[in-house]
């Protein structure tokens, strides 16, 4: 799977034929798909940058399933996937925060980060350590940074 952002599209290549296939985002307007990461199940989840909405793709049938962030006009634009818990986590770009989700209970916990206008571009999932999800940014004056959410109660 690999996301093409300028067309709004998703597409798939078969290895094996070379043949690829083109979905189209079941989003209303322009989305810009971005980074991407895959469940324990093998399904892939993608930021929908401009839409502000994480979104699932079935790895057996392509079916797409869009999700609603609590806060809305976010900037999804990163997505790592805590392969131990089934949780995804991720980041909301335009409101400088990182965000957790769980699909099975639809519950989200949103993380805000120590300065506006962070611009995380990237976030890893320590999978050792699912408490500690590391982000990358670069502002655009070209400070770059890097930090870490470390969850301290396991609970939340």
């Amino acid at each position: 799977w690999f996301a093409l952002q300028s067309a709004d599209l998703m597409a798939r290549v078969d290895p094996k034929t070379g043949v690829v296939d083109e979905f189209e985002i079941p989003v209303e307007g322009i989305v810009y798909p971005r980074r991407m990461d895959t469940d324990s199940e093998g399904n892939v989840w993608v930021a929908l940058w401009r839409a502000g909405k994480p979104m699932k793709i079935d790895q057996h049938t392509a079916e797409m399933t869009i999700f609603d962030a609590p806060t809305p006009y976010n900037g999804a634009y990163s997505v790592s996937i805590d392969q131990r818990n089934d949780l995804i986590w991720v980041t909301l770009h335009r409101v400088d925060k990182i965000a957790r989700f769980n699909p099975k209970t639809n519950q989200w916990v949103e993380f805000p980060l120590p300065q506006a206008e962070t611009d995380v571009r990237r976030i890893e999932l320590e999978q050792n350590n699912p408490n500690l999800v590391w982000w990358s940014s670069s502002d655009g004056a070209g400070v770059a940074r890097i930090g870490f959410i470390e969850l301290l109660d396991h609970e939340m």
